[in-house]
């Protein structure tokens, strides 16, 4: 069966969007990095901690405080969280992060005033994150293909 130039080039535009989504994947012996949401607050708030490409538990510590905190393994990362405490006064410090033999850290800039009281809630989780923009990716590498295929094809849209 001989194809066609349009489904020769939509082909094309999801091969592309494939190797688009497969290239942004961590590579499996990376480093671990600290990723802290949010990056500063007031006294009170809760502050989350993820370490990336720690395949363990690990555990967190403020350094120059007394405020140390476990970050469970989930999946191919550890998280936990750590509040922001009344004797941390206003400044930066370094978040450090130990898994298995690796280290690693993040800043964290305390400010003044205390944290608003905001209630529960959730929000959505880094893998959700991943999908969304990964699909949102594959989407628009779609379309700018079938852009491209009928722009070629000289093909007038009916």
């Amino acid at each position: 069966m001989r194809m066609t130039q349009p489904i020769r080039g939509m082909l094309a535009a999801i091969a592309l969007s494939a190797a688009v989504v497969l290239s942004s994947a961590a590579p499996a012996s990376a480093a671990i990095t600290v990723t802290l949401s949010p990056t500063t607050g007031t006294q009170g708030t809760l502050v989350g901690v993820l370490a990336s490409n720690c395949n363990q538990d690990a555990t967190g510590d403020v350094e120059g405080t007394n405020v140390s905190f476990k970050l469970p393994k989930n999946n191919n990362n550890a998280t936990g969280t750590f509040t922001v405490t009344d004797a941390m006064k206003p400044g930066t410090y370094t978040i450090a992060i130990t898994c298995g033999s690796d280290t690693a850290s993040a800043k964290f800039t305390v400010t003044s005033g205390t944290a608003p009281a905001t209630g529960g809630g959730s929000t959505a989780s880094d893998a959700a994150s991943i999908a969304l923009w990964s699909g949102a990716g594959i989407v628009a590498a779609a379309a700018a293909g079938m852009w491209l295929l009928k722009r070629r094809s000289g093909v007038t849209a009916a």
